[in-house]
């Protein structure tokens, strides 16, 4: 998220669109007293308000701006969730809340029952040695095993320091987005949701997966260290 600013200094408002699900684009919002958190641990929010009348004239989506529709940010290339509540004043108002869609939809995505590398999945006839990520071998590899609800959502990019990283993991009704801080928190990694429009023009939903260690490239020892390798 990168914020712009005019000769003046004065910060640039980034346009906001609304859109459906789909990310088909309804048309850009007339949004005021616009404020934004950024964060690359957890989810990014805007706050903005919309007024029914503006110089005694409706706004065009009023109706449209409901619970269930995305907004979508040209500016920054990120598409949020939303939540709306309406506020009776002297003017009528919509406050609206944006959340990062990729966290907003896999905090919905329920795990059941997911044991990884556990006693009881290598009792299973069809055990494979699970490994953070093996795109060869999609039954050992972690992310494939948790996100096969997910199916709109491509797997873009792991670091190769980590992706044969072997550890346990027993997942039960806990959503999708708890499991992925679960595992950046046991091998110390970070995920990275981007929701974004492609080159098709087209939404596109993908997961990416860095480490957050330092790497010797000499003997691939991974550790806390700087500068120098602690091995």
């Amino acid at each position: 998220m990168k914020i712009k600013f005019d000769s003046q200094n004065n910060v640039i408002m980034p346009e906001f669109i609304l859109a459906t699900r789909s990310g088909k684009k309804l048309g850009a919002l007339p949004a005021c007293n616009v404020t934004f958190k950024n964060r690359l641990n957890s989810y990014s929010e805007v706050f903005f308000k919309v007024y029914k009348y503006n110089n005694g004239k409706k706004c065009n989506l009023w109706d449209k701006i409901i619970g269930l529709k995305l907004v979508y940010c040209p500016t920054w290339n990120m598409w949020y969730d939303i939540e709306v509540e309406t506020e009776e004043q002297n003017d009528t108002v919509k406050n609206v809340t944006c959340k990062s869609l990729g966290v907003s939809e896999l905090s919905q995505v329920i795990l059941h029952n997911i044991q990884i590398n556990t006693a009881d999945d290598i009792a299973r006839d069809k055990y494979v040695p699970t490994v953070l990520y093996d795109p060869q071998k999609k039954e050992g590899s972690l992310l494939h095993r948790i996100t096969e609800k997910i199916p709109h959502y491509k797997i873009e990019h792991v670091d190769r320091t980590i992706a044969n990283i072997q550890r346990t993991f027993d997942f039960n009704d806990i959503s999708l987005y708890d499991a992925f801080l679960e595992i950046a928190e046991e091998i110390k990694c970070l995920f990275i949701l981007d929701c974004r429009i492609n080159s098709e023009n087209k939404l596109e939903r993908t997961i990416s997966v860095y480490d957050l260690e330092s790497y010797c490239l000499d003997c691939n020892a991974r550790g806390e260290f700087i500068r120098e390798c602690s091995e």
